[in-house]
Formats: structure tokens, C-alpha cells, sequence
């Protein structure tokens, strides 16, 4: 029996797919491929053996004998032997004259059509259906044109860099008309190298034709070779694919590779690996030699130079995979899909109506949580990986907020659990970094992504807590996690698991966690979503329906409330509530919170609606508030529609202010009256009375002073309100005071207001550039301030600055492009929201009396 040679092996690969007629093939033709050869040889070679031998399926082992006999006997010959005799017949026939670059790159391309088609195959979307990648043509453009001679794509498991690999080699052979040789692997291929003992670049040149006793005259031939290049790219190159030590001699070897032809201008060595596989071994790929381009690192923490898509990537894989989508998702919704390996778990549970439109915040959840049952739970050494998983959150220090697990420490239980380590390696649930420096050595075990980390995290604390959403639980998170980027995603992961569990009734605990603002919003929003689409689903229906069918508890309740909370997707949250059977006095202040919506919106059919509503409860129903609610939507309702201004509501505002109600303990009354308390603050600048304003903020201070001191939000609301009365009343000092105020509340909580709270803190700025005549920074502040207005769907906003804009004198005469951009969509802004171009347009009266408030500070 002549040795296995994988080079032949190859050959009688290609010629088995000649004889049966398959150009390129395909997981499907496998089959069809074993019944051809049992029709010719009444042998069978299984659909699952000629998987594995076309790469569709992953082998660690080369054929078996069986296998390449019946293989060789199909092609026409007696079996392997006779197959490797002939073909070395052909080879003593063969000069070194043959082999010009022309013919090298022919045989090259044969290799790399094979790999790419197999890649192409192992594709979780259709590869027809993706796309190409911007940033591996910035990539290549910058690697090609400098003097380089090497080059990685690294990133974490499911980033998509194979594919954007594939699409680029696609295009380059394409155009290439053999000008250059593509040579194209990906690592599985290189277990070939290993199990024929050769040395790769030997194996690289018999490939492409050469015998052992050939040269590579033809490659270093400038006439031959012109101005082609070579590119030798490795696709997968990680060390969890070999043995440790078949890994460290395929490195050396690229090394040696690397280092004879660095000199060489036309050799491009092309490497794609994980970060954490780049990080552990770049020290013996020589990363720093000036040869080696390492591109545009996007994420300093993960270590990788690929980017997530882009919004617009996004969009345009979504049209590939059906072009007949009209309606695209919501921007932050679509964020959730900017991770290449969600959209294609996302795929393959839509595949067949593929569709975005029932897209929401629950379904990445939902993907990651269907993920991690089939490959954690559902997978070999189950058992053993969720024992390994929680011994590894047991080890990492919240307090730190370090999430990195020494692997010295879990070394043993490593041993123990081998196989399962492995597989969690594979899949990318976990991954290992070396951060050896020289003075110490240690290796550390991270979860592959935070959502792998959170979940982890989530499942671990609701085991130690018996698998129960409580009080313990809920105190437990706010210990450990305070302040901490990864709580809010662990209470969503108790929270969807409380439902799933029929544990419903703790939602009310969430009164108890201490989330900012940002956080709170977030989370109202995902319980909303959640709650509704539970609802709907005919696992959890029986248990949700009699959930809703009684009231719902003050503390869930008053949770979903705040004016801060607005934006395009608060209108479901509070829809959902309807779904319980509320009191009248509660169903009021819903429908409230919604008309509170329209308005901000611009939306006078949404208004008119929910006034509908209001109007049809009883005057006993609105007792609990310290302002009709009714009377003060249908006064904003009445100035937008018909412009007139209902003088007996303002009445009534002037009687409130002028003898408010005192609280002293009734929190919840408080939580249902805040809204509105703004709702009728802002509702009196239809007056353009900034004092009646003042004395109406000065009035709310004393109906609930404790809760206001505890209420950041409340305060911020209070003090723009403020604020924009002095703008009005050319107040710079108590402006000025008010403005320092809200930036030092703002930079003290960075980045955790809402987008609809930053919307107010721009207008406040803009106002105050105006009143400090700085014209120049306002066009910055605008931008700013549209982006968080669009966020939120704030257009009432948009209207008021414009109509400040529009009325400030030093803009009209010192920058006239930006007041004709302003008057250009405020014009727009009243067509689209058909409102009267009259609105707003009055002139200010200037007012002599100023009041200073005294809005509590403290943050």
C-alpha cells in the first residue's frame, strides 16, 4: 500500500466530482455523489464520510483506506494504488518548463475555489444573501499599499471575518485573468500538513505543482511573474482547531515563510484569526517587524480590527435577504442586530418570512438565550460546562468590576473538564489571554462577549437564590453591582426568567433597585415589551392573562411613569398596562401619560384621541390629582388645533399656585401628580408669562419637598422649566445659575440621562449662547440637539427653539445661513404636524418682577 499523500488525495477529490459531473459541490450533492458511487462500484461511501472528505464537516483524521480505495475505484482505477502510480507517471513526464506562473496560479485557483466554495457552504445566511464588507477594503487597500508583507484580520468568534474575507477574495479573482496567484486555505486544511509529516512550505509548493526535487525558479522569474502578486491566505488560523504542539510548529513555520519572503515585495501573507489567539501568540509571529500590518484596531479591549456592521450594512443585508422589506427596524433596536453572529441567529429562526417587523428589545435576548440552550445545554459535556461556568463566576470580584478569571486558580477543575472547556473555546462562549509580562506569568479565562458574561452571571445569582425573583435577589444585585455597567443586563435576565417561571408578581420589586435614569427607562421599556409579547405567546398566554386580570400593584404601577421616559417606544409600555384591569384613576393617568406623548410629538390626532378617552371618566375619577389633567391637555390641545388659549384653565393654574397642596408622605399620589406638574408648567408658556411660570415651579416645590429632594429627575425638569422663564425675562443671572446647574447634574451622571432629558439640556444651551451672544457655538449645540429630539421623537422641542431662534436678532444678522437652515425646518416641521404657522409667534412682553428659586441642588 503506497502512503497516504494528501497532495494525491486532492487530485482524486477533484476527479470524483469530474466523473460525476459536479462542477461545484455542494452539502447536498453529497449525497446524490454516494449514490453514483455505489451505482459504479456497489460500495458505499456514506453522505456523511464525503462531508467530511469536502470540508463541509470538521475531521481531525485523514480517510480511511476504505474510503480512498472506493473513491479510486469510482474514478476508473484499480484503488489507491494504482490511482498514486499513474499520477506519478504523469509527474516524471512534466518539465520544470511547465511550470510558469501562469500555470501556478491556475492550479492555485482550483484550491482556492474549493475553499471558498466550502466556506461559502458552511455559511449561516446564504452567501448570495450577504455582503461585502467596507472595512476589508479599507483593510486591504492600506496593507497593499504600503511595504508589507504580512497581515491579520483578528476578532472574536462570529465577528464575520470569513465571510468579508470570502467577498474580497471573490472580487480579487474575479478581475485576476492569473496576474496573480490566490492560494487559499482555511485551517482545517492544514491538518494535512501534520498528518503527511511534510514541512508546510514544501506542502505549499506541491500543491501548486512542484515535486520534491523541483525549484521555485518560476515564482522568483520577473518575467514570468511581472507585476503579479502571491497571496498565501489562511482562514481560522486558531489554536483550538490543533494540538498544542502541531499549533506552535504550524506558527514556527509561517514564521519561516514570513521571513524568507518579507524581502520579496510580491509575496502577501494573509492571516485571520481570533483576538484571543492573536494575543496569546503574536509575540512568535514578530508583530512589531515594520512587515506586518496590523490595520485599524476598532475595539482596544477585545483586540480586534473588525468592526460591527454599520447601520447602514444592516439595512442593506436585510434588503438582500428579502427585498420586498418596506419598514426598517427602529434605530436601537437595530443596534442589538449590528453583531454579525445575532442577525444570523436571528436568520435562522425567520428564514422562512424573513422580516423585521416583529423586532423588539426581547428578541436578542431571546436569540442569545436560544443560543446558549442549543450549544451549552443541549450540547456534549452539558453537565460539566454548566458546573465549569459557575465555578467561574464564582471566582471573579464584582467589587473590582473585573470580570477576567486567573486560570491558575481553576487550573484543576480545568483538567477535570477538559472536553467541556474545549467546547465553550470552540463556540466562543469563553476565550483565553495570555497577559504575560516579564516579570510575572499569568493566563486569564473571559466570557466571549458581555452577553455571555450577563446571562452567566444572571443564571449563577438566581441559582444561589433558588431560582426566585425576591426582595434577597433584588438587594443581592444592588450590592454587588452598584454603579455597575452590567446590572441593568443581569435584572432584564432575572426578569425574563420571573416570567418564563410565572414569578409575575415580583415585578413590583423593582420599585426596590437603584437604577439612574438612563437604566430605568430601558428597563420600563424592555418590561413592556416583554409583558406584551408573553401575552401573545401560547406557552406563557394562560399564566400572563391571569396576571393581568387583577389591578396592578401601586409599586409596578407608579414604576412606569416619568417624563423622562419618553420616546418612540414608551407609548407600547404604557398600552401594556391598559392590559390589567386598572381603576379608573389609574387608567386616567395612562391615558394621560399618552396624550403627554402626542403632544411632545406633535400629534393632534393622538391627542384628540386620548382626550376621547379622559372625557369618559367621571369628574371623581381626576380626586387624586392636584391638577385635572383633562383640563390641562385640552388647554395645550385647544392652543395647537384652533390657537385660542383657554383663559378659565390658566385661571385655575393661578388659584394652584397661589394655595398649592401640601404631601407629606403620599409617595405614590406624588409619583401620579409629577407628570402632570409639568405637564402644566410647560403648558403656561403658551401664556408667554415667564413669571407665571416661576411662581407656578415655586408652588410644586411645596406640595411634596421630600420627594422632590429625591427626585433627580424631577429637579432636572424643574430647573429647564426655570431656566427658559429667565431666558424669557433676560435674566442672565438666574439663568446662567440654572444652566451651571443642570451641566453639573449632567456631567456628574454622564451619559446616564435619557435622550429626551439631553433634548432639554441643548435647548438650555443654545439659550444660554443666545443670552451670552455666543452665536458661533450654537450650530454645535442644534446638531446635538436634533440627534437627541429624533431620539426621543420630541418635536415639540424642535418647535420652541426654533421659534427662539427664529426671534433672536444677533442670528438673523450674524449668521444667516444657519437662520434660513432654522426658519427652512421649522416651515417643515408645522406642514408635516399640520400646525398653523401662527403658533408661537406672538411677541414676548417683558415682565419687571423676577423671582429666584430656590430648586434644591443636591445630585
Amino acid at each position: 500500500m503506497i502512503t497516504f499523500s494528501p497532495i494525491l488525495f486532492e487530485i482524486l477529490k477533484g476527479r470524483a466530482l469530474e466523473r460525476a459531473d459536479i462542477k461545484s459541490i455542494t452539502p447536498g450533492d453529497c449525497r446524490e455523489l454516494s449514490a453514483m458511487i455505489f451505482a459504479a462500484t456497489k460500495l458505499t461511501v456514506s453522505e456523511t464520510t464525503l462531508k467530511r472528505v469536502y470540508g463541509f464537516a470538521f475531521s481531525k483524521f485523514k480517510p480511511s483506506l476504505f474510503t480512498i480505495e472506493v473513491m479510486a475505484k469510482y474514478c476508473g482505477y484499480v484503488g489507491w494504488d494504482d490511482f498514486c502510480i499513474n499520477q506519478q507517471g504523469l509527474a516524471v513526464k512534466a518539465t520544470n518548463t511547465d511550470i510558469d506562473w501562469k500555470a501556478l496560479s491556475q492550479n492555485a485557483a482550483k484550491i482556492t475555489n474549493f475553499t471558498l466554495q466550502a466556506l461559502k457552504n458552511r455559511s449561516g445566511i446564504p452567501y448570495n444573501q450577504t455582503i461585502e464588507r467596507k472595512f476589508i477594503n479599507d483593510h486591504f487597500d492600506e496593507f497593499l499599499a504600503g511595504d508589507y508583507t504580512g497581515t491579520v484580520i483578528m476578532a472574536p468568534s462570529g465577528y464575520g471575518k470569513t465571510l468579508a474575507l470570502c467577498h474580497w477574495v471573490d472580487e480579487k479573482t474575479a478581475v485576476n485573468d492569473n496576474k496573480d496567484i490566490i492560494l487559499f486555505f482555511s485551517s482545517s486544511a492544514l491538518m494535512n500538513v501534520f498528518l503527511s509529516g511534510r514541512d508546510l512550505n514544501d506542502w505549499l509548493l506541491a500543491l501548486l505543482g512542484y515535486s520534491s526535487d523541483d525549484d521555485v525558479a518560476a515564482l522568483f522569474d520577473v518575467n514570468k511573474r511581472g507585476d503579479g502578486k502571491f497571496y498565501f491566505i489562511i482562514d481560522g488560523l486558531d489554536e483550538h482547531m490543533f494540538k498544542i504542539e502541531q499549533f506552535h510548529l504550524l506558527l514556527n513555520q509561517l514564521t519561516n515563510i514570513f521571513s524568507f519572503y518579507q524581502s520579496h515585495s510580491w509575496f502577501k501573507l494573509i492571516l485571520t484569526m481570533r483576538s484571543s489567539n492573536w494575543v496569546n501568540n503574536q509575540h512568535e509571529l514578530d508583530p512589531d517587524n515594520e512587515k506586518w500590518f496590523t490595520g485599524f484596531v476598532t475595539d482596544s479591549n477585545l483586540v480586534t480590527n473588525v468592526p460591527l456592521f454599520t447601520l447602514n450594512e444592516v439595512r442593506n443585508l436585510c434588503i438582500n435577504i428579502n427585498p420586498a422589506i418596506q419598514n426598517f427596524m427602529a434605530i436601537d433596536i437595530a443596534k442589538d442586530f449590528n453583531h454579525p453572529l445575532y442577525f444570523q441567529f436571528y436568520y435562522k429562526q425567520h428564514k422562512d418570512d424573513f422580516t423585521f417587523g416583529i423586532a423588539d428589545h426581547i428578541c436578542i435576548h431571546d436569540l442569545i438565550s436560544t443560543f446558549i440552550l442549543n450549544k451549552v445545554y443541549l450540547g456534549h459535556y452539558a453537565t460539566e460546562k454548566i458546573i465549569l461556568l459557575r465555578t467561574l463566576v464564582a471566582e471573579i470580584d464584582f467589587t473590582k468590576d473585573s470580570y477576567d478569571v486567573d486560570k491558575l486558580k481553576v487550573i484543576e477543575l480545568l483538567k477535570q473538564y477538559n472536553h467541556a472547556y474545549t467546547e465553550l473555546l470552540n463556540i466562543g462562549f469563553l476565550r483565553e489571554i495570555n497577559i504575560s509580562t516579564d516579570l510575572m506569568f499569568k493566563t486569564v479565562i473571559q466570557f466571549g462577549n458581555s452577553n455571555f458574561l450577563e446571562y452567566t452571571i444572571a443564571k449563577n445569582l438566581l441559582f444561589e437564590n433558588e431560582s426566585t425573583f425576591n426582595l434577597q435577589l433584588v438587594h443581592t444585585i444592588n450590592d454587588k453591582f452598584n454603579n455597575n455597567e452590567h446590572k441593568l443586563p443581569i435584572i432584564k435576565w432575572c426578569v425574563m426568567n420571573a416570567v418564563k417561571n410565572g414569578q409575575q408578581e415580583s415585578f413590583a420589586l423593582l420599585a426596590y433597585t437603584r437604577l439612574n435614569p438612563k437604566e430605568k427607562s430601558e428597563l420600563v421599556i424592555f418590561i413592556g415589551e416583554l409583558l406584551l409579547k408573553m401575552s401573545s405567546s401560547p406557552i406563557y398566554s394562560e399564566s400572563i392573562v391571569n396576571y393581568f386580570k387583577a389591578d396592578c400593584t401601586d409599586d409596578l404601577f407608579y414604576y412606569f411613569f416619568g417624563l423622562e421616559y419618553i420616546n418612540l417606544e414608551y407609548k407600547n409600555t404604557l398600552l401594556t398596562l391598559l392590559k390589567f384591569e386598572l381603576a379608573n384613576s389609574k387608567k386616567a393617568l395612562v391615558y394621560t401619560a399618552l396624550a403627554t406623548i402626542s403632544i411632545f410629538q406633535l400629534d393632534l390626532a393622538g391627542m384628540d384621541d386620548n382626550l376621547k378617552k379622559l372625557r369618559s371618566f367621571s369628574p371623581e375619577d381626576f380626586q387624586n390629582f392636584d391638577i385635572n389633567p383633562l383640563h390641562c391637555l385640552d388647554a395645550i390641545y385647544q392652543y395647537f388645533k384652533y390657537g385660542i388659549i383657554k383663559k378659565e384653565f390658566f385661571a385655575e393654574l393661578t388659584r394652584f399656585y397661589f394655595n398649592p397642596p401640601k404631601h407629606k408622605t403620599a409617595i405614590h399620589t406624588f409619583k401620579g401628580n409629577d407628570l402632570i406638574y409639568l405637564l402644566a408648567g410647560y403648558s403656561l408658556s403658551i401664556t408667554q408669562k415667564p413669571i407665571k411660570v416661576l411662581r407656578f415651579i415655586n408652588a410644586t416645590q411645596k406640595t411634596c419637598k421630600t420627594c422632590l429632594d429625591s427626585s433627580f429627575t424631577y429637579r432636572f425638569f424643574l430647573k429647564a422649566m426655570a431656566s427658559t422663564a429667565y431666558f424669557f425675562l433676560y435674566s442672565e443671572t438666574e439663568m446662567l445659575r440654572m444652566y451651571e446647574s443642570l451641566a453639573t447634574a449632567c456631567k456628574l451622571r454622564e451619559n446616564l440621562a435619557t435622550p429626551f432629558m439631553y433634548a432639554f439640556l441643548y435647548a438650555v444651551k443654545i439659550k444660554t449662547a443666545i443670552m451670552l451672544n455666543d452665536i458661533a457655538s450654537i450650530n454645535g449645540y442644534l446638531t446635538q440637539f436634533y440627534q437627541t429630539c429624533d431620539e426621543s421623537g420630541n418635536k415639540l422641542s424642535k418647535l420652541f427653539i426654533h421659534f427662539v431662534l427664529i426671534n433672536c436678532e444677533q442670528i438673523r444678522i450674524t449668521d444667516t445661513q444657519l437662520y434660513r437652515q432654522v426658519s427652512y425646518n421649522h416651515t417643515k416641521l408645522l406642514r408635516e404636524c399640520g400646525l398653523s404657522p401662527e403658533i408661537l409667534v406672538r411677541p414676548l412682553e417683558e415682565e419687571p418682577t423676577v423671582l429666584k428659586l430656590n430648586i434644591s441642588t443636591p445630585y
